[in-house]
């Protein structure tokens, strides 16, 4: 049986809440206030990030940043429209009576986002652990194509998983029982709902979340642990390289190793293996930073969601509703700064983007 709801204002369920309506609305209006600061500048940000990607060589780590930066971009598209509709709707600018339940139909989208940025990001530090722990099996494994191949791929199966929910419902214009010369807008349940809903809860939200979860610390740490290894087996492999020169002309060599990665001892070919070498280190650093970022900026969701599988109350319409709304949109406040800080990565290790940026966008001379 169909079942039609209003999300102009859900009424807190009767038994003890622990924060009152009145609380929760100041609350929710601070943070969402919160959200645009971070989720407004997220937008321009991630669209430069695309922007110079793709002006950039494409490669298999370039095409999982463009993924990645895709998928925030919508998500901070979304997030920021609800933020407008909650301030507005909370200080009764215009009418705004229809506009909770758009709010409502428009965090499907936003979780579908949220959703695919969490799997590129798992991807990204999936590729990266397996090249660093076995850089000669995984090589020529991972390349543009088969990264490419894999990104649409993951927004296909997040799709497929999120689609059913968003169908399971529609938005139905009836008469206000308030007022017959109007009409307002409400959520129509389809007899689906239910199934689905808790189908998403279970799987998306909570296994598949911490599966993803999972994968990224694991990764991390054989991302740290084999850059530890690489860097001492390069120190190693260099002092026995050089250890002849030293005796052949000790007055002439410099024992001082360059922390920037611009050394100008040694020869053409010695300084382009330690370019090489440098490089590669920033790439991998790069991927490092974005996917710890994202695993600590995630964790308050991972634990949220967790929570409302075991207590039913903590939900919408349930008995700690108010605690639902305030804590989940204190959530939207890490993923804002999670879109928001990836930027900055990228500028403090990847050359290339950070010259096209300075060069093409911010017009100043490029950093070698």
């Amino acid at each position: 049986m169909n079942v039609s709801a209003s999300l102009d204002s859900v009424p807190s369920p009767p038994g003890a809440s622990l924060i009152s309506d009145h609380i929760a609305d100041y609350i929710m209006v601070m943070l969402c206030f919160m959200i645009l600061t971070f989720s407004l500048p997220s937008i321009v940000l991630n669209i430069v990030n695309v922007y110079v990607f793709l002006n950039t060589k494409l490669d298999s780590v370039t095409v999982c940043f463009i993924s990645l930066a895709l998928s925030d971009l919508s998500a901070m598209l979304l997030l920021s429209t609800n933020a407008f509709f909650s301030i507005i709707v909370a200080f009764g600018l215009g009418r705004g009576t229809n506009l909770p339940t758009y709010t409502y139909a428009l965090s499907f989208g936003f979780s579908f986002s949220v959703d695919s940025s969490s799997a590129s990001t798992t991807y990204i530090a999936l590729q990266r652990g397996l090249c660093v722990a076995f850089p000669f099996l995984t090589r020529h494994v991972f390349n543009k194509n088969r990264s490419l191949v894999i990104c649409v791929s993951i927004f296909l199966v997040m799709l497929s998983f999120s689609l059913p929910r968003f169908t399971a419902f529609k938005l139905k214009t009836i008469s206000d029982p308030m007022d017959n010369t109007s009409t307002i807008v409400v959520v129509e349940y389809l007899d689906s709902w239910d199934a689905l809903e808790s189908f998403y809860t279970m799987f998306v939200k909570t296994a598949l979340v911490f599966i993803e979860y999972g994968v990224m610390i694991i990764c991390t740490v054989a991302i740290t642990i084999g850059m530890r290894s690489s860097i001492k087996l390069k120190q190693n492999s260099t002092a026995l390289t050089d250890q002849p020169k030293a005796r052949k002309r000790p007055e002439g060599k410099r024992t001082k190793k360059d922390k920037n990665c611009k050394d100008s001892t040694g020869n053409g070919e010695d300084q382009l293996r330690k370019k090489r070498d440098c490089r590669e280190a920033l790439v991998v650093k790069q991927s490092l930073v974005v996917v710890l970022t994202h695993v600590i900026l995630t964790t308050p969701r991972i634990f949220a969601c967790l929570y409302q599988v075991f207590e039913p109350r903590y939900r919408l319409g349930g008995q700690f509703q108010n605690l639902f709304f305030v804590f989940f949109t204190a959530i939207n406040v890490t993923d804002s700064i999670n879109a928001f800080v990836n930027f900055f990565v990228y500028l403090k290790f990847n050359s290339k983007f950070r010259n096209y940026f300075l060069t093409s966008i911010y017009k100043q001379k490029a950093i070698v």
